[in-house]
């Protein structure tokens, strides 16, 4: 069931990052990071929106493109250099492309939301280690009262911490209007997920 989870949400996110340039303009995604850093700033301070904006900047500074044909030198003759420059004039225009401009937006926009996450790093942090020493808490209790582990609750755990991984990837990349505690929710959900799945790993190991 974990591989099937993994292999329908891998092949998903392909499909939507390779879909959506095609089918969304660039400044769809340039006006969802404006719109979103001012929701950012409203909700989590400026500075929290600031940071974030800027470490999408820094992180999407080399824009995605698609390499050149070699031009050929000059001592080739002139068959020679009258393709190299034909090739190289294809490759500008694909450089120049919709879709290449569309794809470095999406990826702009994608590296905003996931840096916003990662500015409320700290508190997730400390969720993350009270879930995960609650797991062990438990799974320490349940070895000393001889409780039986439970492998179908560590499944569906691990499944669900998978799709909000998944999730939190594929809602960072639509061009639509996304909740600012979404993505906090969905890693919330993770960190819960992981201490459900540490108190109830099965002793001989559990099969997906």
């Amino acid at each position: 069931m974990i591989r099937i989870v993994s292999i329908a949400s891998l092949l998903g996110l392909l499909v939507l990052v390779l879909y959506l340039p095609s089918a969304t303009p660039a400044s769809a995604f340039v006006n969802r990071v404006r719109a979103e850093h001012g929701l950012h700033g409203t909700a989590w301070g400026q500075a929290h929106a600031q940071a974030a904006l800027a470490r999408a900047l820094s992180a999407v500074e080399r824009p995605v493109a698609a390499p050149l044909m070699p031009i050929y030198p000059s001592g080739q003759g002139r068959a020679g250099t009258a393709a190299g420059r034909q090739l190289d004039t294809v490759g500008q225009r694909i450089v120049g492309s919709g879709y290449l401009r569309s794809l470095n937006a999406l990826l702009l926009l994608a590296v905003f939301r996931l840096a916003a996450l990662a500015q409320l790093a700290p508190g997730l942090l400390m969720l993350a280690g009270a879930c995960l020493a609650d797991g062990l808490v438990r799974r320490w209790v349940k070895s000393r009262e001889f409780s039986r582990h439970h492998p179908e609750i560590w499944i569906v755990s691990v499944c669900l911490g998978w799709l909000a991984v998944c999730g939190a990837v594929i809602c960072s990349a639509l061009p639509i209007a996304v909740p600012v505690a979404l993505l906090p929710l969905l890693a919330s959900v993770l960190c819960a997920c992981i201490g459900m799945a540490i108190a109830n790993y099965p002793a001989g190991g559990g099969r997906g």
